[in-house]
């Protein structure tokens, strides 16, 4: 997806840190073993944290492999768990639709490498959504709906991020208890749109330069691709709406061998990502953070 759902480092415990690490590696490996190398480069932390959200169990097995990344020294993978499937399956589909709209938004040339990607992953998308035909039915219509939105320039934020949310909330499908699939859809449902709205704030400027479908431009004044204060402030407000559903929600949910690492990113990280997005500092520092996680 977008790399906004992360932890915040400097408040994880050693223990934490090397739990978040292997989760996010073995989905790496998990992306590999199903899909191939190319799928691997498909990794990333909106997922690692889904692929966690959805683990079961007082523990998660590990083991320690080599890859391209890391070819001497073994790092410490987490394996065996259907949740790294589901998260990698989900992946696969998810990236898939991205990079089409990336084709469609870019141009012939801009968007080269999205069809070169979109090539790459092709037989894998076809696998992993017959594995997963519900989440790829859902991605599916919603990404067409949004589309149909961005087509008429809707200028309604919240129509447009629930078409977004509404793909997260159907990671949720596959639980079979009732209970917590309706927990953890509400939760991944608020997820989407928080991520939906901040990656619309994100991009505002950008996109205003380049006279792109962005429903802030549509539904507020902006000003060199900025929001005016008073405008930023509501827009802040929606989020923490459903910033406070997800901590409601993961509140439902039962005791999860990852709880450490989610309730860091739940009440930390997602906090600090949207404080970065509005500060105009989020890109630079997103950069600098991955460059020095050494993930």
């Amino acid at each position: 997806m977008y790399g906004y759902v992360r932890p915040v480092k400097g408040e994880l415990k050693v223990s934490e840190y090397e739990q978040f690490q292997a989760a996010y590696c073995g989905l790496c490996h998990e992306l590999g073993r199903r899909y191939g190398l190319a799928c691997r480069f498909l990794v990333n932390f909106d997922f690692t944290f889904l692929a966690m959200l959805l683990a079961d169990g007082p523990s998660v097995p590990t083991c320690r492999k080599r890859c391209i990344a890391h070819p001497i020294r073994r790092r410490t993978c987490a394996c065996g768990g259907g949740s790294l499937e589901t998260a990698a399956d989900q992946t696969v589909i998810l990236a898939y639709w991205k990079l089409r709209d990336g084709i469609r938004d870019g141009g012939f040339f801009p968007s080269l490498a999205c069809r070169a990607a979109c090539l790459a992953i092709g037989r894998a998308y076809k696998k992993a959504s017959a594995r997963r035909p519900a989440f790829a039915k859902a991605v599916r219509e919603d990404l067409e709906e949004l589309d149909r939105l961005e087509a008429e320039k809707c200028p309604s934020v919240d129509a447009a991020a629930d078409r977004f949310a509404a793909i997260l909330r159907a990671v949720s499908e596959d639980i079979e208890d009732v209970g917590r699939a309706r927990a953890v859809g509400e939760l991944c449902y608020h997820l989407g749109r928080i991520v939906y709205i901040l990656d619309a704030a994100d991009d505002l400027a950008e996109d205003a330069a380049a006279d792109r479908y962005n429903p802030l431009r549509y539904r507020f004044e902006t000003a060199d691709g900025k929001l005016k204060p008073e405008d930023e402030k509501t827009l802040r407000t929606s989020l923490q709406h459903s910033h406070n559903a997800i901590c409601a929600a993961y509140a439902l949910l039962g005791e999860n061998p990852y709880g450490g690492v989610l309730s860091n990113t739940i009440y930390m990280g997602l906090p600090s990502v949207a404080q970065a997005v509005f500060a105009g500092t989020w890109r630079a520092g997103n950069r600098l953070q991955r460059e020095r996680s050494g993930i």
